[in-house]
């Protein structure tokens, strides 16, 4: 069965997206020449002792990587619910039930030629946020949704202890997929910690990992995997022993699960339109097609069409967009 005829008889499960939240001011970075800059330039400039950079606005949007899923999952049909850190103005046109749990980050996007850096102010609230947030605002019955995506861990100091409050709860979920954001930033005791909470949500849910190829790397190394992707995705599985490690990479995506590795080779996009928000849009589409209980290759094809569709346009596509899409694209070969 193909894409289109598996997102045309597709169900609409339940999804909860949580917990953060942003406000992002995109800026490009321009020349001297007023064009594009790209970052390779930039860098080299700033460590020829550059300091002043010319930059144009390109406008403020909502962002966060939750928010980011939700708009995925919205589209692709789901029962969507965000649980995030949305006090703010901007956030007040989702097409998505929404609930805040306190100010959002603020997040500067520089924009190049080629690439994107973001440079992000956390909010008191985000950097304080518990489970008992969560719990206050109502959130923890939508636990219990066909699909969870949890989003941002490293973002969040206190995320770990909440994973273990999750996973404490009684009863059986549905699929957690979680998506752990720049986990660089976190020290490798605390990567091996989110490690252990993945073990022990595994009780509760069918618990997905989604990593791009440098966070699968870090969390793996972190209790001691090392190897090529496959080998790496393959031992953390087997390590957290959770149902599936993925990485989404700009080629490919790889998922070790319990019944093997699958591979499936990422769309090619004509140009790139946005650099940042492709990976959380593979995360909800992933999490779609696992509560849609669909196979894992198709599952990686939705999610790599979802993730290629909104680089390549700059918007998040709709069942129809992204059958489209999947019939007419051509996918990255090799492996």
């Amino acid at each position: 069965m193909d894409l289109a005829a598996r997102l045309a008889d597709a169900p609409s499960p339940t999804m909860t997206l949580l917990p953060d939240g942003s406000v992002d001011r995109r800026f490009g970075v321009l020349d001297r020449r007023h064009a594009p800059e790209s970052r390779a330039a930039f860098v080299e400039q700033l460590s020829g002792g550059q300091r002043s950079f010319v930059t144009e606005r390109r406008g403020v949007e909502h962002g966060g990587q939750a928010v980011n899923a939700a708009m995925q999952a919205r589209e692709l049909g789901a029962d969507a619910e965000l649980y995030g850190h949305l006090d703010h103005d901007v956030f007040g046109v989702l097409e998505v039930d929404a609930t805040s749990m306190g100010g959002p980050a603020a997040v500067n996007v520089y924009e190049f030629e080629d690439s994107a850096m973001m440079l992000t102010t956390e909010s008191t609230d985000i950097r304080s946020w518990t489970y008992d947030d969560l719990a206050a605002a109502g959130g923890e019955p939508a636990l219990d949704a066909d699909a969870v995506v949890w989003t941002n861990w490293a973002s969040l100091a206190n995320t770990t202890d909440a994973l273990h409050r999750a996973a404490d709860r009684p009863g059986e979920g549905g699929v957690l997929v979680l998506d752990p954001g720049g986990v660089s930033v976190r020290t490798p005791d605390e990567r091996a910690g989110f490690v252990d909470a993945l073990s022990a949500l595994a009780g509760r849910y069918d618990v997905v990992l989604s990593a791009n190829d440098d966070e699968l790397g870090a969390l793996a190394s972190a209790v001691g995997v090392e190897g090529s992707v496959v080998e790496r995705a393959r031992g953390l599985r087997e390590t957290a022993d959770i149902a599936g490690v993925v990485m989404h990479g700009e080629a490919r995506a790889v998922a070790a699960t319990r019944d093997g590795v699958a591979a499936v080779p990422n769309f090619e996009t004509a140009g790139v339109s946005r650099f940042t928000g492709g990976g959380d849009r593979f995360s909800a589409a992933l999490a779609f097609a696992r509560a849609c209980e669909w196979p894992w290759k198709p599952s990686l094809a939705l999610a790599n069409a979802a993730a290629s569709y909104y680089v390549g346009t700059g918007s998040t596509g709709d069942r129809d967009d992204l059958a489209a899409y999947a019939a007419d694209a051509a996918v990255l070969g090799g492996d």
